[in-house]
C-alpha cells in the first residue's frame, strides 16, 4: 500500500506549515480532520480540497479546478459558483492519480 505525504502551508505563510503522510486508501475527509486539529482549528465548518496540480495565485484557476467537498455542502444543495463537485468523504487519495509535486488548495470556512 502506498504512503503519500502532504506539505500543509497557510497560503498567506509558507513558513507555517505541517507534513502529514496518509495511506492511499484514506479519504480527503481524512485529511481534512487531520488538518483541522494539526493547526488547533476548534469550530466546524464547511470545506473544499481544489486539484489543480500546480501552484497558483489566482483564485479564479483555485475555483475553477477539479473541486471535492464536504459531504455536507453536497447535502446542502450550497452552491457558490456552477460546477461539478466531488464528494471528499468517498474520495480516496488514490482516486486522484497524484505525482510528486501536485498541489491541492484546502478551503476551510467558505466565509471568512
Amino acid at each position: 500500500m502506498d504512503v503519500y505525504k502532504f506539505k500543509v502551508a497557510l497560503m498567506y505563510d509558507k513558513r507555517t506549515y505541517t507534513e502529514i503522510e496518509l495511506l492511499e486508501n484514506h479519504t480527503l475527509e481524512q485529511l481534512h480532520h487531520i488538518i483541522f486539529k494539526a493547526f488547533d482549528r476548534y469550530e466546524e465548518h464547511l470545506y473544499s480540497f481544489f486539484l489543480t496540480r500546480k501552484a497558483t495565485k489566482s483564485k479564479r484557476t483555485i475555483f475553477d479546478s477539479q473541486e471535492f467537498t464536504s459531504p455536507i455542502a453536497l447535502e446542502d444543495d450550497l452552491v457558490f459558483w456552477k460546477k461539478e463537485k466531488n464528494d471528499a468523504s468517498k474520495t480516496q487519495i488514490r482516486d486522484l492519480d497524484l505525482v510528486i509535486k501536485d498541489k491541492i488548495y484546502y478551503l476551510f470556512d467558505f466565509g471568512d
